[in-house]
């Protein structure tokens, strides 16, 4: 086959294959930060579905809610609250001076009180420190509240840098915009 020929007739089916390959690695590393999301955000649904707003409003109570977090997951999770529904973090497990933080402004209590749970973007927030949230809404008997934790962004930033394609390729993470 002369060298021509060979591009025309081979090239295209080999670069189909390479963008196939690449297009199933993308698609398996995006299905394993789902993933990881996805058991963060039930562990948060679990306090909310076992434990009343009145216990997780207790700070002892939450802070040894926070420590069996990371006995049995490890530091990912960094803190937790609760908060009412003006916004105000009425209870707080976490190594910040975060007690009584005020919310009711912030983009991510607005749609997490419009929403059975939501999964934040990366922001900076109240600590000024690059970090994301997890929110899960209840709608107790005593009305609806949040109970919000803080996922450690250093370890998630691992789980991302980790993902490689090939030798020298690199994993993003990049939101709708």
């Amino acid at each position: 086959l002369s060298a021509e020929r060979f591009i025309i007739n081979f090239v295209p089916s080999i670069m189909k294959k390479v963008y196939d390959h690449r297009r199933e690695l993308v698609h398996s590393h995006s299905q394993s930060i789902e993933n990881y999301l996805q058991e963060k955000l039930s562990d948060i649904r679990f306090l909310t579905d076992s434990y009343d707003r009145r216990q997780l409003e207790d700070e002892s109570f939450l802070q040894a809610q926070l420590a069996a977090l990371q006995k049995d997951f490890g530091r990912d999770f960094v803190d937790l609250g609760a908060i009412n529904i003006d916004g105000v973090q009425v209870a707080y497990a976490g190594p910040f001076k975060l007690a009584k933080a005020d919310y009711s402004n912030a983009e991510w209590f607005h749609k997490a009180i419009q929403s059975e749970f939501y999964i934040s973007d990366v922001f900076l927030g109240l600590r000024s420190q690059p970090h994301f949230i997890i929110a899960v809404r209840n709608n107790g008997e005593n009305g609806r509240w949040i109970l919000r934790a803080t996922i450690d962004f250093v370890r998630f930033t691992t789980l991302v840098e980790n993902i490689r394609l090939g030798q020298t390729g690199f994993a993003f993470i990049l939101n709708n915009k």
